[in-house]
């Protein structure tokens, strides 16, 4: 992930790619193993041209995981760091960064202290996210954990047209 002139990278090996096809909105899914034997997830999801994402980057977060509760560990205008509590009250850390309101991105099932240091090296002063025992994606048979559906993209809505604004 790219932020300014700040990169996160983690070095790893691809396991998996899974595309999918909103019409609205394309989803690219990456599953990863960590040098340190960690299973992570990245996806990119990426709107049309004529469309954007509608809700805020936590709404949005909310709304792909299914979640009960989102915590915000970490914001700037750029990066979202979340501890994102599932509805079997699991907890899922999660990064994301969103690019003109037309692409997300997201890295998930990290450990907490993987993300804690990711965000020291972004933002020395970050505060660490608070919850330890985390899910680990190398224990679960269905790693892809965030639940992207049409009817969350299109009548949810997730992503809505750009507003254009004429000046006369």
């Amino acid at each position: 992930m790219q932020i300014n002139d700040s990169h996160l990278q983690v070095r790893g090996t691809q396991l998996k790619q899974q595309r999918e096809n909103f019409s609205t909105l394309f989803l690219t899914q990456y599953l990863l193993r960590l040098d340190d034997g960690r299973t992570m997830v990245y996806e990119k999801a990426k709107t049309d041209i004529q469309y954007e994402f509608e809700p805020t980057t936590t709404k949005t977060i909310s709304i792909i995981f299914d979640a009960k509760k989102v915590i915000r560990v970490y914001y700037n205008t750029l990066i979202y760091a979340f501890q994102v509590v599932l509805q079997d009250n699991r907890v899922l850390n999660v990064l994301a960064t969103k690019g003109f309101d037309q692409e997300l991105n997201m890295v998930y099932g990290m450990s907490t202290e993987k993300l804690n240091s990711m965000l020291i090296e972004l933002d020395p002063n970050a505060r660490p996210a608070y919850y330890k025992n985390t899910i680990n994606l190398s224990n679960e048979s269905e790693p892809f954990m965030s639940r992207w559906t049409t009817w969350k993209v299109h009548f949810l809505p997730l992503v809505t047209p750009v507003r254009r604004f004429f000046i006369y």
